[in-house]
């Protein structure tokens, strides 16, 4: 058996592995595992960084390495450092595009190039500067959910992971005590509200704070606060206890997040169960597919599977498409030069911060 098979192998082995124990996704994984070995041996072949966001399907989601599974923070750092001559993220669109900024060498492929984003998808670059024009002097923070002409007009790109860290420091450097946050306006009142906590005097202004705009995230903002309490009460989770947690992440309603036992990104609620090993009993207040995939990382955990708020997006990314883009290599994804330096700009501020 060659190098090659060995390690195509194990990866199956892996994958396996990983899905063992969990149900239909393991019979899902055996019922596709030629077509799972076809696309291991395109990757291996022709050398391809393969990105998985934390909201793929178990299976989709498996392909990707350890280190290569994510949220948009870590996989934008990871697009960043690779050496291989094609990344494919299996994602929605905007993440392909910041990968390509990060790497213009690289031939940037994503499975289905519809694979849009309710947040990022109604705002231009336009918008950015009719903002600049009603807010001279206040620094633009704009979301990593939104496409490279946005982040191009922006002063600071963000995620989940980091936005009310990127914030502070924007308002820091810049000597403003207001910023513009881009283009998510629930996540924007919930880093309002942090701030207040925090005892700063900074104000963020944001689509539909006083506008008829409004950018929020076609899943989170299906959650609700009695919904949290119902699953509290349904599943014996109150709040603060010590065995059991309710997660939610910050495009959730302001609402939904005062109900939480922990508010942060995906990778966040990642590392807060990691830090909790005494926690029996899990909800996730996020996109669906995150309990689905955290549930083979953590099996001594019970995820409470109540979820029915998938990202129609991220679905469009299948084993299917997947497998053509590689060995066709098609849906490669380009940004314009003089769009993708100053995007890029953007990015690297963030990445810059502590």
């Amino acid at each position: 058996m060659s190098h090659k098979d060995i390690s195509i192998k194990s990866k199956l082995d892996s994958i396996e592995e990983r899905l063992r124990g969990q149900g239909d996704q393991h019979l899902d994984f055996l019922a596709h595992k030629e077509q799972i070995t076809r696309i291991l041996e395109l990757v291996e072949r022709k050398n391809v960084l393969v990105l998985g966001h934390n909201y793929m399907a178990p299976l989709v989601y498996s392909i990707s390495g350890e280190k290569e599974r994510g949220d948009s923070l870590a996989l934008s750092r990871r697009a960043a450092e690779t050496r291989k001559p094609i990344i494919l993220f299996d994602g929605v669109r905007f993440m392909a595009e910041t990968a390509k900024i990060l790497s213009p060498e690289k031939k940037v492929l994503i499975a289905d190039v519809e694979a849009g984003c309710s947040l990022a998808d109604p705002f231009t670059a336009d918008d950015i500067r009719a903002y600049r024009a009603r807010y001279p002097g206040s620094p633009v923070v704009t979301y990593i959910n939104s496409y490279a002409d946005v982040k191009a007009e922006s002063d600071y790109c963000c995620t989940s992971a980091n936005a009310i860290a990127v914030v502070k420091h924007a308002a820091r450097e810049s000597g403003a005590r207001r910023v513009i946050f881009f283009p998510d306006s629930l996540m924007a009142r919930n880093i309002q509200n942090e701030l207040r906590r925090d005892g700063y005097d900074l104000e963020v202004v944001y689509p539909g704070r006083d506008d008829d705009l409004f950018g929020r995230c076609e899943v989170h903002e299906k959650f609700t606060a009695e919904h949290i309490r119902d699953i509290r009460r349904q599943f014996d989770m109150p709040k603060g206890a010590s065995n059991a947690a309710v997660l939610v992440h910050w495009e959730c309603p302001p609402e939904v997040v005062a109900e939480a036992d922990y508010c942060g990104s995906t990778s966040d609620m990642a590392r807060y169960i990691t830090r909790r090993p005494g926690l029996v009993r899990v909800y996730l207040a996020t996109e669906c597919e995150m309990a689905a995939n955290l549930a083979s990382e953590f099996p001594q955990v019970e995820f409470v599977r109540t979820c029915g708020f998938f990202c129609q997006h991220m679905r469009r990314i299948t084993l299917d498409k997947i497998l053509r883009s590689l060995e066709d290599e098609v849906h490669e994804v380009d940004v314009p030069e003089a769009i993708r330096v100053k995007a890029r700009r953007a990015i690297d501020r963030m990445l810059g911060v502590d």
